[in-house]
């Protein structure tokens, strides 16, 4: 089924669509992800488990809360196209690497080996008897996830409402 349009007004057309290629660029883009990010992220950190001992982990000073404070938000370069699509992680610093334990419920102090890596990897992924998994990461993202969607979505309006008053 083929429709005919008939446009009076072709420079009005044009005008609206540079309108909107000024709006969407790369960084209205990473605007609206990093906006919707930050809903999470704070989730995130407001859910996070936090201990009640201080004390040294790899010569640095750990305090309750260290996981917490460490919790950031990243670009990912390898999931993002430029132009198109934004894409940030929510991860923890390397100095709290044992924030994936957490989350998922692992000892520590079990050696990986050949022998040991099929359970560890199972008690990584449910906890097990004695670490149980705390997770706070994806319980954070679904409370959150339409929150950050309208957030964005937001971000977006603003810009293009920007863009239109200045044409």
């Amino acid at each position: 089924m083929s429709l005919n349009y008939r446009v009076e007004n072709v420079e009005s057309l044009t005008g609206m669509l540079r309108t909107l290629d000024e709006a969407m660029n790369e960084s209205t883009l990473r605007q609206a992800a990093v906006a919707g990010a930050r809903i999470i992220h704070d989730e995130i950190k407001r859910r996070a488990p936090v201990g009640e001992l201080a004390g040294m982990r790899r010569g640095q000073p750990h305090w309750p809360g260290f996981l917490r404070d460490h919790m950031l938000i990243a670009y990912d370069q390898e999931q993002s196209v430029p132009g198109r699509l934004a894409s940030y992680l929510i991860t923890w610093s390397k100095d709290a690497f044992y924030g994936r334990f957490v989350e998922l419920g692992k000892r520590n102090a079990v050696k990986l080996t050949e022998r040991t890596l099929p359970r560890a990897i199972r008690d990584i992924e449910f906890g097990s008897s004695r670490t149980p998994a705390q997770p706070f990461i994806r319980p954070a993202f679904e409370a959150t996830r339409t929150a950050a969607a309208r957030k964005m979505a937001e971000v977006v309006e603003k810009k293009l409402k920007e863009v239109a008053d200045d044409q």
